[in-house]
Parts: structure tokens; C-alpha cells; sequence
């Protein structure tokens, strides 16, 4: 006999998804009673012939015509014997299982996925061999199967193993090019940017990313996206220093409002 599974869920933050972690799960599975020892019944009682179907398990109903048809007995549910009244285990009320609290350490690999399931072999349910004909059979209790679900995190994205960051950089930075430092899932580093970076050029930082499961191995990459500041309000100063730079580079659509043309010579 087996016994059925159980199914729980885990949450875990992005960085946890990323590193592993150990996590205590608490369940209530059924295991077998310790008062009867999972035979269902109670010290010295025995089973005895079902009397409706004279042990057979099953039933035989004449229809119409003379037909036969066989069905499983209601009141043995097949087992050909029963537990007389009163003979039942006042633990488990002869089902020769109980409800227990229960602690399982799980171990959860680096690199899961949100919605992905890891199996617990032999935490689930124990089978309710009480209720069997041979209470003796051998049994085996079910899995326990844990969900995960990965919080999302405030500055990385995911795309399978790749990791996706988005690094803000001022646009003289954007222009003239220069570092920024950007997290990891190990700590920041100094990313170079190049000169004349646009909004939307990446650079890769290869095996930075989250660790392949499933035998593959490795890890992925960690890909920075760069996004240009561009600001909202300027001083005065450096609206006449762009509009300076607006005409060195002979760009005649940018707005003027300095009136620099006056002052010069």
C-alpha cells in the first residue's frame, strides 16, 4: 500500500532563489498509530469474515432476464473481512493512522524557478493499513511535494539562468563614457560604460547570473542595461553650457533660451 502525497508551498526571496537556501516545512501528515501499531484495532480484538459477501469482496445482483452483475461490497468495501463493532483502535478509530505534527528540513537548490516542485520521497501520508485485509501488508508512505514561489526583487529581473539589471547613468557619463558601479548576486563591481552609450545598450558580465539546474551546470549571465538620466529642470549654468555644446555640434533643433548669439563677437 501507498500512502497519498502532500503538497506545500514555500516562498523565498529572489536572492534565496539565486543562492539556495534550507527551509523548515511544516506539515501534518498521517503516520501510523502507535497504539495499535497501524493494525486498525484494538489489543487482543481480531478481524472477522464479512457475513454480506461471506468474504469474497464482492457482491452478485440478479437482474432482469437473468443477468448477473458483480459489485464491491458496501459494507467490507471489498476487503472480505471486517472489524467487528467496538474491536476498533480508540486512537486512530481503526483506520490504524493518525494526524501528526511534523518538521522536514528541505534543502532548496540555487537556481529554482518560480512554480517549480521538489520531491520529499517518503514524507507524505503514511496508507491507512487499518483499513486493508492484511494489516501486516507492506506499505510505504507518499511524497511530499514543495511549490516554490520566488518573490520578485526590486532591482534584478529573470530570464531563465540570465539576470537583467537596468543601471541608470548620467548622459555626460552616457557621452563621454566612464564607470558605474552595479550589483550582483555577489556584491557590486565597476562596469565600464562606453563612450557614447545609448538608452538600451547592454553589456554582459558572463557567469554572473543564476546557477542552471537540471544538470546543465554553469550559471548564466548577468546582462546590464544601460538607461540615460536625463534631467528634468537645468540651472542656468548648464542650459547655457549644453546650448554652447548645441552649437559646437551645429545641432540647430535644440531649443534656445540663453540668447547666446547676442554676446558673441
Amino acid at each position: 500500500m501507498v500512502g497519498d502525497n502532500i503538497e506545500v508551498q514555500v516562498n523565498i526571496s529572489f536572492m534565496e532563489a539565486a543562492k539556495g537556501a534550507s527551509k523548515d516545512i511544516r506539515t501534518t501528515p498521517l503516520v501510523k498509530c502507535g497504539t495499535c501499531n497501524g493494525t486498525g484495532l484494538k489489543r487482543g480484538a481480531g478481524r472477522q469474515q464479512c457475513t454480506r459477501c461471506n468474504g469474497t469482496g464482492t457482491r452478485v445482483h440478479i437482474m432482469q432476464q437473468g443477468f448477473q452483475m458483480a459489485s464491491t461490497c458496501e459494507a467490507c468495501g471489498g476487503q472480505g473481512v471486517v472489524v467487528p463493532r467496538g474491536s476498533e483502535c480508540n486512537t486512530c478509530g481503526g483506520n490504524g493512522v493518525v494526524r501528526q505534527r511534523k518538521t522536514v528540513k528541505v534543502d532548496i537548490p540555487g537556481g529554482v524557478e518560480d512554480g517549480m516542485r521538489l520531491r520529499i520521497s517518503g514524507e507524505g501520508d503514511a496508507p491507512p493499513t487499518g483499513t486493508a485485509t492484511d494489516p501486516s501488508v507492506r506499505s510505504q508512505s507518499g511524497d511530499l511535494y514543495v511549490f516554490i514561489r520566488v518573490a520578485p526583487d526590486a532591482r534584478f529581473r529573470r530570464n531563465g539562468a540570465d539576470v537583467l539589471y537596468t543601471a541608470t547613468v548620467p548622459m555626460t557619463t552616457a557621452a563621454l563614457g566612464g564607470e558605474v558601479q552595479v550589483p550582483t548576486l555577489d556584491g557590486e563591481v565597476k562596469v565600464r560604460v562606453a563612450s557614447g552609450t545609448s538608452a538600451g545598450d547592454r553589456v554582459t558580465l558572463g557567469g554572473m547570473g543564476m546557477r542552471r539546474i537540471g544538470g546543465r551546470g554553469g550559471s548564466g549571465d548577468l546582462k546590464v542595461e544601460f538607461k540615460v538620466a536625463i534631467p528634468k529642470y537645468l540651472t542656468v549654468n548648464q542650459r547655457t553650457i549644453l546650448e554652447m555644446l548645441a552649437d559646437e555640434m551645429g545641432d540647430k533643433s535644440a531649443k534656445r533660451m540663453m540668447n547666446l548669439g547676442k554676446h558673441q563677437k
